[in-house]
């Protein structure tokens, strides 16, 4: 009876000691297949935060106290986290299990990871802190000379290399991500900024010397980084499309003869991008490179429809004109307003760049109440949403004459003035003749914040 006895309890602990082995083998490989995040947001600005990237999308429900808690199954490589009005770049991998801590009113300055995975987000946290420390405003960009634009550019390329050798990753795929990341990218820079003249020979030796030396390290037959780097294709078309557009014949023979046809549709799309009121000191020069080599292109006819819309909005031609309701019912038309400048402000309740110029546009209609200036903001959301519109107003105190669109994007008055992007301002002089079909905003990006914009505070005094 005892050895049997014995036998039993050998058996039952050998079995024990199995099944354990391979729950926990079980737990091990479930536990790398997959990416589980948790953390807490203070001052949440949503109750839903939202992680995307590689095709993937997962929304993950916030508690009223903040919290968290989720798992993802998901492939390696670069995601989005957005909390409906702030975002930042995640490193995702199966088996990281990340905890995260935020203040929404502060994103950038207190969000902190720890766990499994935390050194990749935590450098992708500094990386954005960084960015925004250290961004040039547009006005400044544009007053740049050349060299002290190139000096820039490999002082921050500099910085951020830095920044990431101190980082102590361990993830050599990462590192070798982010460095070809910030290459491309200040080459990508370098050349949207100086291209025009280095294709002229008109940058200084050492830019020039430089730039052929970066260029000719790079194989553009590569169909596998073009494949799975977006900054060396942001590359590619901004260095073709200066080289093509400047009339570079090495530039038009690299195109012809060593391009895959992938590579030539991206530049050929951004050509169209090229196209735009956003660009019209080179307009003609896309739309010419643009119409030499999209012969196959089967938007070449919708494209010429749009060069010559834009062509024909010059100022001093009548403008295209509106007539749509107020927030009452009423029709409002461009005909009655005739005898005052009409800034007109095209926005939605859903544009968060909209949004951010309202207090800046409230300024402006206090700041000018007197004068014969009509502040129109017309609404290109869904006339479904029109209720959401309606509480907007309310909501955020707007004042000026608030319209709404017929038919949102496809409105007449949209598609006349080859609206692709908004806000869009438009200054409409007092006889319903064109000023600018691309007027300044109310506020612009100087010296680290917004601030009220002082060219179209200028363009109203010289005209009221």
């Amino acid at each position: 009876m005892t050895s049997k006895t014995n036998f039993h309890k050998f058996l039952t602990i050998l079995t024990t000691l199995a099944l354990t082995y391979s729950l926990n083998v079980i737990y091990s490989q479930d536990l790398s297949s997959y990416v589980r995040l948790s953390g807490e947001i203070t001052n949440p600005n949503s109750d839903k935060i939202t992680i995307r990237g590689n095709g993937y999308i997962k929304v993950i429900d916030v508690n009223t106290n903040g919290t968290f808690d989720d798992t993802l199954v998901i492939k390696e490589g670069n995601f989005t986290f957005y909390d409906t009005k702030e975002s930042t770049a995640m490193y995702l991998a199966p088996g990281y299990r990340l905890d995260i801590s935020l203040d929404g009113k502060e994103f950038d300055e207190t969000l902190k990871y720890s766990g499994i995975g935390e050194r990749p987000n935590n450098f992708n946290a500094s990386y954005f802190l960084f960015n925004e420390k250290n961004a040039i405003d547009s006005e400044t960009y544009k007053k740049m000379e050349n060299q002290e634009y190139f000096d820039y550019e490999l002082k921050t390329h500099a910085s951020l290399m830095k920044l990431l050798n101190e980082s102590e990753i361990e993830n050599e795929k990462f590192l070798e991500n982010q460095a070809d990341k910030f290459r491309f990218q200040m080459l990508n820079n370098l050349i949207t900024k100086l291209g025009e003249d280095y294709f002229a020979g008109k940058t200084k030796g050492i830019i020039t010397q430089y730039m052929d030396s970066e260029i000719d390290k790079i194989d553009f037959k590569d169909s596998v980084l073009f494949a799975s780097n977006n900054d060396y294709r942001y590359f590619l078309s901004s260095y073709f499309v200066a080289g093509l557009t400047s009339g570079d014949l090495k530039t038009l023979e690299l195109y012809n003869e060593e391009l895959l046809e992938m590579q030539k549709k991206s530049i050929v799309t951004t050509l169209k991008r090229g196209i735009s009121f956003y660009n019209m000191d080179k307009l003609d020069l896309y739309y010419q490179t643009y119409v030499k080599l999209a012969a196959n292109d089967k938007d070449i006819n919708r494209i010429k429809e749009k060069y010559d819309r834009i062509k024909t909005l010059k100022k001093g031609s009548p403008s295209p004109s509106f007539n749509y309701p107020d927030s009452s019912g009423k029709n409002i038309s461009l005909e009655s307003l005739k005898g005052k400048l009409v800034y007109v402000d095209v926005w939605a309740t859903w544009c968060g760049p909209c949004k951010a110029q309202i207090p800046f546009l409230k300024q402006l209609e206090e700041k000018y109440r007197e004068e014969d200036i009509a502040f129109v903001s017309l609404s290109i959301d869904q006339l479904k949403n029109i209720s959401k519109w309606k509480d907007m107003i309310v909501d955020k105190e707007l004042e000026g004459i608030q319209i709404i669109a017929d038919k949102a994007w496809r409105s007449k008055f949209v598609t006349d003035y080859v609206i692709e992007g908004i806000p869009r301002f438009i200054l409409i002089d007092k006889d319903g003749n064109l000023m600018d079909p691309m007027a300044p905003r109310p506020a612009v990006y100087k010296e680290g914040e917004m601030q009220l914009n002082e060219e179209i505070q200028k363009i109203f005094d010289e005209n009221i």
